[in-house]
């Protein structure tokens, strides 16, 4: 009896071990939906780090270029300028975006980047699908 005991005991506490290992290397996955959304904010936030004069954000779409393998924000700044942010990785540590816009008007470069860490009092209009 004392021996099917130890080996329960030890099956039990093998079981027990497992179960915490298999829950602490699964990783919570997002949705697309807050992928989409964290994404938006790490945009808005580089653009208020790297340009002056930005008072309104407003996400329009975000596109899927398949061929090579990007995705493309669509977006109003200032309701005035329209701009497209190419990134190919969500949360990608770098801020490794690709931007154009068809008027530059009064939307410059700062002479420094900042490092804002939140939106502050700019408007964002974020794109939901």
């Amino acid at each position: 009896m004392k021996k099917q005991t130890k080996w329960s005991l030890v099956a039990i506490v093998g079981l027990i071990i497992g179960g915490v290992m298999i829950f602490s290397f699964q990783k919570k996955e997002q949705t697309f939906e807050e992928q989409i959304q964290h994404e938006q904010e790490r945009m808005a936030l580089y653009l208020i780090n790297h340009y002056e004069g930005i008072n309104e954000i407003e996400f329009n779409d975000i596109e899927n270029n398949a061929s090579t393998g990007s995705r493309a924000a669509l977006l109003t700044i200032n309701k005035e300028f329209k701009m497209e942010i190419a990134f190919f990785k969500f949360n990608d540590k770098t801020d490794n975006y690709v931007i154009s816009w068809d008027k530059r008007l009064n939307l410059k470069e700062k002479n420094e980047t900042t490092n804002q860490q939140t939106i502050g009092n700019i408007k964002v209009k974020y794109w939901s699908k």
